[in-house]
C-alpha cells in the first residue's frame, strides 16, 4: 500500500491530490441517504445562474388569472388574479427537490428586499405540515400556498422548480425550469423597472 501511495504522489501535484480527495469525499457523502440531499443542493447552489427573460410576448388570459391557491399558514382562497397590477413571482417547488432546496435562499434574499411591491407566491403539493416544517427550520418567511384548482396551460410543467415571473400588466417576463440565482442584479433590475 505505501509503494503504491508513493507511486502515486509521485505523479501528481498537490492539487490534484487535493481534488482527488475532495472527490472521494463527494462520493462517500452521496452514498450516505441523509447527507445526499443536503450535499445535492450545495453542489446545485454553486452552479446556479441569473434566468432570462422569455423571448417571446405573452400575456396571461383571464383564465389563467383564475388559479385558485390557499395559504399554508391558513386563511381563505385566493386567485392568482388578486394579485394582478403588481409583479408576481410565482414558483412551483417541493422540500424534497435539491434544486428547489438550492435556490430558495436566493428567493429568499430576493423576498426580504421586495415583499412590499412583489406578490411571491410559492406553491407546493406537499402537506402543511411538512411545508410549514421546512420553512421553520430553514428560517425562510416566504408566503407557501397549495392549489385549489387545476394548473393553467401556461405554467404546466413536469420539472420542478419551475418559476414565472409575471409584470403587473400580465406579461410573463421569466419562464425557468430548473434553478436559478433569483437574487441577481440582472432580475431586481427588471423588477425595479416593473415597480416605477
Amino acid at each position: 500500500m505505501k509503494k503504491l501511495w508513493e507511486r502515486y504522489s509521485r505523479k501528481k501535484r498537490w492539487w490534484s491530490i487535493a481534488l482527488d480527495f475532495i472527490f472521494v469525499l463527494l462520493l462517500i457523502g452521496m452514498l450516505i441517504p441523509s447527507t445526499r440531499k443536503p450535499l445535492s443542493a450545495f453542489m446545485i447552489r454553486q452552479t446556479l445562474f441569473s434566468p432570462s427573460e422569455v423571448d417571446e410576448v405573452v400575456f396571461l388570459k383571464k383564465k389563467d388569472w383564475e388559479m385558485q391557491i390557499v395559504p399554508e399558514k391558513g386563511g381563505d382562497v385566493v386567485d392568482l388574479g388578486d394579485f394582478e397590477g403588481k409583479p408576481v413571482f410565482l414558483n412551483f417547488w417541493a422540500t424534497w427537490c435539491p434544486p428547489c432546496i438550492a435556490e430558495m435562499p436566493s428567493i429568499q434574499d430576493l423576498y426580504d428586499e421586495y415583499k412590499d411591491e412583489v406578490a411571491f407566491v410559492l406553491i407546493s403539493r406537499e402537506s402543511s405540515n411538512v411545508i410549514n416544517n421546512f420553512m421553520q427550520k430553514n428560517e425562510y418567511t416566504l408566503p407557501s400556498f397549495s392549489l385549489k384548482s387545476r394548473v393553467p396551460a401556461i405554467f404546466e410543467t413536469s420539472t420542478i422548480p419551475a418559476t414565472y415571473l409575471i409584470s403587473p400588466a400580465g406579461r410573463l417576463m421569466i419562464r425557468k425550469t430548473g434553478a436559478a440565482k433569483w437574487d441577481s442584479d440582472r432580475i431586481k433590475r427588471m423588477l425595479d423597472d416593473m415597480i416605477e
